[in-house]
């Protein structure tokens, strides 16, 4: 080697060096899914993803402890969940035992009277006082004796009672020993929110690993009886779960595909060097293109780098056709200097391709447009100024391809196949009355059945609501937003008791409206009327009659309190459900109402029409991550549209001739639409990860479409460019044939439509090569 080329050795050196050190010590790579979507449109989609990013119900982790002895597994499930409260990691956590602080209760208790819906008119009148006098005797022969005992004097109506028990859904689960348990007292349940949000993978992940581990110490043995089992659902773990699933998916089938291709390129180039060599390019792409995301965006997502690595697999073959082209006279900086204004074209054309994803309005796509564009240039850089000086010397293909190119030529007299074959494909679009695209989202998920019936098994035995139905009431302040909430409360409650509605959550549940609770203030006599009454009311009982003076107190100082806000419980965790479900958004507050068993849900939206003047929405956030999935995949198929027309213009000016152009680009475009129709056929539907699969296949097309319309100084250089293309094209289908076997809907389309599409521009592309009998369609370009 020269000077020059220990020059370039050493800078590449360096900067590789700067890029493992950037990597290992400043870049960040991002797990949470929601970071992938734009902000949003529309107040609604922008209202959805706050929701997604940050909403209780994507928070809720559901649990159940099943195993033999009742008393066993309910003394587990108080110490998980004394445990889980005391983590500081959860908002919430309940399993049916009254965990309310001291502090709380005190709260609760002195605002009983603004915060019970048992305070209405003639609620204090002495035949209600008598009544609850009564029941009052009644409650002191219960468990809960001593506690209610202990209120009798302040609150003989038991206004704080009817606060819990209004609090409590009419599906709330039985209880045994004081916790929840299902109807059959086989499993004891518990429900919980997270501080992290649900996409917060890596945060959800380890938390989730916590809640196992003190699991584990709390659930201890029995001698005789069987281990106890935890289950645990809800969207976070779910989350988890699949992103596990398609990790070692991932893991199993790279492992396979990587002893496939690393045998077939032994056994093309019977060099361990030249192997190790080929990997340079695409380290190099890798590094390079996580630092520039990283500089530009602050991080790097988790998904922007899988699907970037995915589509930096044309840059495999950039070495390929160095060392396929490598003769026993040649040496490896004159090869490289010979085919290098083809692959640089080819290069140049696919980066512009990708660039139009830069100008996406979704942060997931403009990522991963920067992320392709500076691989693509890194790897070219790499395979064109360092990997020459590091092949071998002597090495050689010793497979000169001239059986293969015989057969390539034998094929471009056979050209009108592809035509028939896009008439074909593009009449079975027509006639097919099947849906082209996906437009349920659930159907890309991996979630397994079993999956889906646990989680919704448990949601039905703790009566949590779904985490697709909310209702959500705008106002211009807090207090009028609670008030159109309870207004709108009052509508549904028949809906519930028709069973059109299995129930709902509101935070004036919590929470009344000043307006309510003026009104019960109103309920409530002055302190004369009152004694009166109660004396009255105490006839014939055995109460001592000062045993009330604290009652009395407490009515005729709430007569006059102010109302209760939201600041009244900051800081507990009744507060922190009011925060989930009453909030700012955009300079307004807006109430959410979560939903539980709606039957009909165009028919539930039909009832709210006349309500959306009063700021009410329904949501279906499983329709509206669909339609916003629909938008992503229509902005993509436009930034792809505006990605072909780049490369077209790209090519007009490199190759200086438009049916030139035409020749390079209906190869693969012809591929396109026949791996399509293809994959239509085997029952698939169309989704984002097919069209990021069918980037790559431009990639590749574009690449093998511009080596077989190269210029060729002889039959056994036009052999050698052809054993090289069937090399690309080999190790790309053998990777993403084996991803093609994945049981997860997104590797299997990714894997379907890469294998397929390669296999497909390399046989159009051999159909349509210029005859090598008639001049070469590639114009001389400078090789510098």
């Amino acid at each position: 080697m020269n000077r020059q080329s220990w020059v370039t050795l050493l800078i590449w050196c360096l900067v590789l060096g700067f890029g493992a050190w950037f990597v290992a010590a400043r870049a960040q790579v991002e797990t949470e899914l929601s970071r992938l979507l734009p902000d949003g449109a529309t107040p609604t989609e922008r209202l959805l993803l706050t929701e997604l990013r940050t909403g209780a119900t994507g928070r809720l982790i559901l649990l159940a402890l099943e195993g033999e002895g009742a008393d066993r597994v309910a003394e587990a499930n108080k110490q998980l969940a004394t445990w889980m409260r005391n983590s500081g990691s959860f908002h919430y956590v309940g399993n049916g035992e009254q965990a309310w602080t001291k502090e709380e209760r005190e709260r609760l208790f002195q605002n009983r009277y603004m915060l019970s819906p048992g305070v209405q008119e003639s609620a204090f009148s002495r035949d209600h006082l008598r009544n609850s006098l009564e029941l009052r005797l009644n409650d002191l022969t219960s468990p809960l004796s001593p506690m209610i005992k202990e209120m009798i004097p302040a609150d003989p109506s038991g206004e704080f009672m009817k606060i819990l028990q209004a609090w409590m859904t009419s599906t709330a689960p039985a209880r045994h020993q004081g916790v929840w348990f299902s109807s059959d007292q086989r499993r004891t349940l518990l429900v919980a929110e997270t501080h992290a949000a649900g996409f917060d993978m890596e945060a959800q992940e380890q938390l989730q690993g916590q809640i196992r581990e003190a699991f584990r110490t709390v659930s201890g043995t029995s001698p005789g009886a069987a281990p106890i089992q935890l289950v645990m659902t809800g969207p976070s773990v779910i989350a988890v779960e699949m992103r596990q699933a398609i990790q070692d998916d991932v893991w199993r089938l790279s492992l396979y595909a990587t002893l496939l291709v690393t045998t077939f390129l032994f056994v093309s180039y019977r060099s361990v060097s030249v192997l190790a060599l080929s990997l340079l390019p695409l380290a190099s792409a890798i590094l390079a293109g996580i630092v520039a995301v990283s500089l530009v965006f602050g991080s790097i997502h988790g998904m922007t780098l899988a699907f970037g690595i995915t589509l930096l697999g044309v840059v495999d073959d950039y070495p390929i056709h160095l060392f396929s082209h490598l003769t026993k006279e040649s040496r490896a900086p004159a090869v490289m200097k010979e085919i290098w204004p083809t692959m640089r074209l080819g290069v140049v054309a696919t980066a512009l391709g990708f660039s139009a994803l830069l100008l996406s309005g979704f942060p997931g796509l403009s990522q991963l447009g920067l992320f392709a564009m500076v691989g693509l240039f890194t790897a070219a850089c790499v395979t064109r100024w360092v990997l020459p000086h590091i092949v071998p010397i002597g090495f050689h293909t010793r497979r000169e391809g001239l059986h293969v190119a015989r057969w390539v030529d034998a094929l471009t007299r056979a050209r009108l196949v592809v035509p028939l074959m896009v008439v074909i494909a593009i009449g079975s679009f027509i006639w097919s009355d099947t849906s082209l695209w996906e437009q349920d989202i659930a159907n890309l998920s991996p979630i397994s059945t079993e999956m889906k019936e646990r989680d919704q098994d448990l949601r039905n035995q703790l009566g949590v609501p779904d985490v697709r139905d909310l209702i959500v009431v705008e106002g211009s302040s807090e207090e009028d937003a609670l008030q159109r909430s309870e207004a709108l409360a009052l509508a549904l409650d028949p809906l519930v008791r028709n069973g059109e509605l299995a129930g709902y959550d509101l935070a004036a549940r919590y929470l009344p409206s000043r307006k309510t609770q003026q009104a019960r203030q109103a309920f409530l006599p002055d302190h004369e009327i009152l004694e009166r009454n109660l004396t009255s009311a105490m006839k014939g009982l055995p109460f001592k009659p000062s045993l009330f003076q604290p009652f009395l107190d407490a009515a005729e100082k709430a007569r006059t309190q102010e109302p209760v806000d939201m600041q009244a419980f900051s800081g507990t965790a009744l507060g922190l459900k009011l925060d989930s479900l009453l909030f700012m958004h955009e300079g307004r507050w807006v109430a959410v109402m979560p939903l539980r068993g709606v039957s009909d849900r165009q028919k539930f939206r039909d009832f709210l029409t006349p309500w959306s003047e009063e700021k009410i929405t329904y949501l279906d956030l499983k329709e509206e991550s669909n339609r916003m999935i629909s938008v992503y995949r229509n902005e993509t198929l436009r930034l792809l549209g505006w990605g072909v027309l780049s490369i077209g213009l790209v090519l007009l000016v490199g190759l200086q001739a438009p049916i030139t152009v035409l020749r390079v680009m209906l190869p693969i475009g012809s591929a396109i639409v026949v791996v399509a129709a293809l994959l239509h056929l085997l029952g698939e539907r169309f989704s984002l990860f097919h069209l990021a699969s069918f980037l790559l296949v431009i990639g590749l097309g574009l690449d093998y479409a511009l080596f077989f319309n190269r210029r060729h100084g002889s039959l056994a250089e036009r052999g050698r460019t052809v054993y090289g293309l069937v090399v690309c094209s080999t190790t790309t289908i053998l990777v993403f044939g084996v991803l093609a076997l994945s049981q997860i809907p997104v590797l299997r389309a990714i894997g379907l439509t890469t294998a397929l599409g390669s296999l497909a521009c390399l046989v159009f592309a051999a159909f349509l090569a210029e005859s090598p009998k008639k001049p070469p369609l590639l114009a001389a370009t400078s090789p510098d």
